[in-house]
């Protein structure tokens, strides 16, 4: 039966790797939030300029400035459609990221399950021995008192 102290060091390394990708985590977290906060401004922008371009529409605006504000629009949308490719792909990462840390986490939680059963198997052994002990001394004692 492996020692308290092996699995405290293993432990100690289970919980070095679950930091970490805590932290690996986080980063991806926060590159898709970076990446969906440009994602949500260019929509913004879109339905901006789209109000402008109806704008322009109903009043005498002209055939130029349609066009342009149309042309926008369009490249706005090109943008769009690769940004949230990009938004996918950091989601996915982002949710690969917080399996790999959950997994950690339970591997963290085994070893402190291990141990916590393994230092009670000792108190209990401690305590078995104790009073095998105390039996001993008493029975000894029992024969000595009887003797005379």
């Amino acid at each position: 039966m492996a020692d308290v102290r092996a699995f405290k060091k293993i432990l100690s390394h289970q919980e070095r790797i679950k930091d970490k990708a805590q932290l690996v985590y986080q980063e991806s977290v926060n590159e898709f939030e970076t990446i969906a906060t440009s994602l949500y401004d260019l929509l913004k922008k879109k339905e901006e300029v789209e109000h402008q371009y109806q704008y322009y529409l109903q009043s005498t605006g002209t055939v130029t400035t349609l066009a342009t504000h149309y042309a926008y629009i369009e490249e706005i949308k090109k943008r769009i459609e690769k940004v949230q490719l990009e938004v996918n792909k950091a989601r996915k990462d982002m949710e690969d990221k917080q399996s790999d840390l959950t997994t950690a986490h339970v591997e963290v939680k085994k070893i402190e399950k291990i141990i916590e059963k393994k230092n009670l198997a000792e108190k209990l052994s401690l305590v078995e021995k104790e009073k095998k002990q105390l039996d001993e001394t008493s029975m000894r004692q029992f024969l000595m008192n009887e003797n005379r």
